[in-house]
């Protein structure tokens, strides 16, 4: 995500100075970080040169570039707009990075609370059979095992709340799915502000930011204000029968819209719903070591106990 951040600001910095698209991206490929981006950047470069536009090569590039990303991109080579489109996805970018961040941080110290749980059951194991220490190194290779095998289920469940397939069942759970339904209002109105800000248009603008969002619920829910807009309706009237937003946020948005700033009160709104869900997730990270905890307070009570109960057998009875 920081690649993709450093990639649409040194493109807008480099095409507001009056830098070629093409020489843009020669020079990008040389002094943007990481091998994968280098590499899709200067082929991305060779295509500009054999005449594709910049969205087909992003198209032909593949991850990490989003529909969003593409989509934007082109629009703003039709409208002759693409340094501000850089721009606000520049910004998207990073606040999305930023958000990512904050859930890893949060996830570090239980993540880390499970490994020492995993490794220490064989241990304490092996203390209460009254065995050598090593004779527990078979268990402790088999928990670091699991629990790499742990972390790329995490992985892999987080690559498929992106790809929404499960989201439309996870958002259903209680608590956890409340963040679910704040991220996903959180990158849709970002997204929507951001496109706005950019010049998209509404119509196209929505459907994009939709898409972005990838969860089925927030399509339901939001159905009734692609038609509204497709009918002609103003913005503010058709998040009327919304359920998904607040109140407030809703007279914030209209109020925007008739005052001509609705990118920027799109974005306080994905500001708010970002600050909520990392409240929530903050809660849960604390619940989480507690968790962990548990299983290590009772093997320690069960060793203290069986320890306890063996010296007490082997006393001479009064």
């Amino acid at each position: 995500m920081s690649n993709l951040r450093d990639f649409f600001l040194q493109l807008e910095t480099s095409l507001s100075a009056g830098v070629s698209l093409p020489r843009t991206l020669h020079l990008l490929s040389e002094n943007i970080s990481g091998w994968g981006m280098k590499a899709k950047v200067k082929k991305m470069a060779e295509d500009i040169d054999q005449g594709k536009s910049l969205a087909d090569a992003m198209q032909s590039a593949g991850s990490p570039f989003t529909q969003m990303q593409i989509s934007f991109i082109r629009f703003g080579e039709q409208t002759g707009t693409i340094p501000a489109v850089c721009g606000s996805l520049a910004e998207h970018s990073d606040n999305e990075l930023s958000l990512e961040r904050e859930i890893f941080s949060a996830l570090v110290y239980p993540l880390f609370l499970l490994f020492i749980v995993m490794v220490m059951a064989p241990i304490l194991n092996a203390i209460v059979s009254q065995n050598s220490v090593w004779s527990a190194t078979g268990g402790i290779i088999g928990a670091i095992a699991l629990y790499v095998v742990i972390l790329a289920l995490l992985y892999g469940f987080y690559r498929l709340l992106g790809s929404g397939f499960a989201s439309g069942f996870l958002i259903r759970i209680p608590f956890f799915g409340m963040i679910m339904r704040k991220l996903s209002l959180c990158r849709f109105t970002r997204s929507l502000g951001v496109g706005l800000e950019a010049g998209v248009p509404l119509g196209q603008c929505l459907e994009t930011s939709i898409r972005v969002s990838a969860n089925p619920w927030l399509e339901k829910e939001l159905a009734g204000l692609k038609t509204a807009v497709r009918n002609g309706r103003p913005f503010g009237e058709g998040l009327r029968g919304i359920d998904a937003l607040p109140s407030t946020m809703k007279e914030m948005i209209a109020v925007g819209e008739q005052s001509g700033k609705l990118p920027e009160m799109l974005k306080k709104t994905a500001q708010y719903f970002e600050d909520d869900a990392r409240q929530r997730i903050k809660v849960l990270t604390k619940l989480l070591p507690i968790l962990f905890f548990l299983p290590i307070a009772l093997i320690v009570a069960y060793v203290v106990i069986t320890m306890g109960s063996g010296i007490l057998s082997g006393l001479p009875q009064l």
